[in-house]
């Protein structure tokens, strides 16, 4: 869980400040995290790393690890761009790390290409 807590703060995700106890609503964890509560259920039939507890009335108590998760599914979603299966295919293998530091070698590169860009137009008048 700290692992992924570093990988997300790594990505400049925003983590959210979680209360001290070991169950989450569906609702809380939707607010949490900003996704819908349809969303997150239909990510628990697409991620295997998603696994909320269901108690009476089929009610979903998620855990902080699932919480996590979701935050690194979703920054690999929305941020990322990546398609479900090649998210899927990211967590399974384990590489978020390797993936965050290429994503941000990639926003250093583009602000130096920007930074050399405006010095040349600089130079050219």
């Amino acid at each position: 869980m700290k692992r992924q807590m570093q990988t997300l703060r790594k990505a400049g995700v925003s983590i959210p400040n979680l209360p001290d106890k070991l169950f989450f609503a569906i609702r809380e964890v939707s607010e949490l995290c900003e996704v819908e509560p349809h969303v997150l259920r239909y990510w628990e039939t697409e991620f295997h790393h998603i696994k909320p507890v269901k108690k009476s009335g089929n009610r979903r108590f998620y855990r902080q690890r699932d919480i996590y998760s979701i935050l690194q599914i979703k920054h690999l979603l929305y941020d990322l761009n990546f398609t479900i299966k090649g998210a899927k295919k990211r967590l399974q293998q384990g590489d978020m790390d390797q993936l965050v530091e290429q994503n941000s070698a990639q926003e250093t590169l583009k602000r130096v290409r920007q930074e050399l860009a405006a010095i040349q137009q600089l130079l050219d008048t």
